[in-house]
């Protein structure tokens, strides 16, 4: 047999045997007895077999008809429960995102973004996967979303497609505690004068760093770190100034942010996804949401 059975052939049949009469298959489905025997008959022609025994006290089933009825049950209660799981969200996005960032996003930027989606969207849940910097390779299996940052100019993860967010800020921040011993700077250049920390080679690279390097007259740092929260931590506590992405510094309240540098010496932030992965309701949501939210905050 080659052709599909129709699910209200199916219905049918399986409400005449569980109740093991036409009439009170009709009653059930309200529909007319006239229609039940019908589908049956077009049922049964359809499979080339009788399913039902008619006799005066109601039908029984036939070996095919003991055959198929498991089948037409098993069919029944996963349509009720496709319907059930439809219904609890009223065609509202679900299920779960699985988001890759930085540590630095990680910690300082996407969860006041996460907070709100969650607000706007409970049936999603996010799992958030940080990674040690932007550079570090994104894989399908692990993250639908990826949270990128870049060097303006720079390439990576070409295998993905995605849209640019905006640069992120970049400041010199120094403790309270640190500016009531020693002089807020005014003027980059006046820098030399300051214990200054900065970044290890591994973020040598940025344009931010670099620029100060060479524009601001800073001696050599008194303390390097291999990470923003570190150097987040050192600026915290007192060991000297750094420069740091706004989102991280404007939200540590021990610390005053004293020198902006030019928007284009910021990393851009881009969002990302392997062109591969399905493009689902809850990835569209999540996407879209972020997308309008994220750059109010930079």
């Amino acid at each position: 047999m080659q052709q599909m059975l129709d699910w209200d052939d199916l219905r049918i049949f399986l409400a005449a045997g569980q109740h093991g009469s036409l009439n009170k298959a009709a009653v059930a489905l309200g529909i007319h007895r006239s229609t039940v025997l019908r589908r049956i008959d077009r049922l049964e022609a359809q499979l080339g077999q009788r399913v039902f025994d008619r006799g005066r006290d109601g039908v029984s089933l036939t070996a095919a008809g003991e055959r198929l009825l498991p089948h037409s049950e098993r069919i029944a209660d996963e349509t009720a429960s496709l319907l059930q799981d439809a219904d609890k969200d009223h065609g509202r996005p679900a299920g779960a995102i699985r988001a890759g960032a930085t540590f630095n996003l990680a910690f300082g930027l996407l969860p006041r973004v996460i907070a709100g989606f969650r607000m706007a969207f409970p049936e999603i849940t996010v799992d958030l996967i940080a990674t040690p910097d932007g550079y570090s390779p994104v894989h399908p299996d692990d993250i639908d979303i990826a949270f990128r940052t870049l060097e303006s100019g720079t390439k990576g993860h070409d295998e993905m497609v995605g849209h640019r967010l905006g640069h992120l800020p970049v400041a010199v921040y120094g403790s309270e505690t640190y500016l009531r011993a020693n002089a807020a700077p005014s003027a980059f250049e006046e820098l030399g004068n300051h214990r200054i920390v900065s970044c290890g080679e591994n973020l040598a690279h940025m344009a931010a760093v670099k620029w100060l390097a060479a524009n601001s007259g800073m001696t050599e740092p008194v303390y390097r770190a291999s990470s923003m929260l570190l150097l987040l931590a050192a600026a915290r506590d007192g060991i000297g100034l750094a420069c740091l992405p706004c989102y991280l510094g404007d939200r540590e309240a021990a610390l005053v942010r004293l020198l902006d540098l030019a928007p284009e010496l910021g990393a851009e932030l881009w969002i990302l996804r392997h062109p591969h992965h399905r493009d689902t309701a809850r990835m569209r949501a999540f996407s879209e949401f972020m997308s309008a939210h994220i750059p109010e905050l930079l």
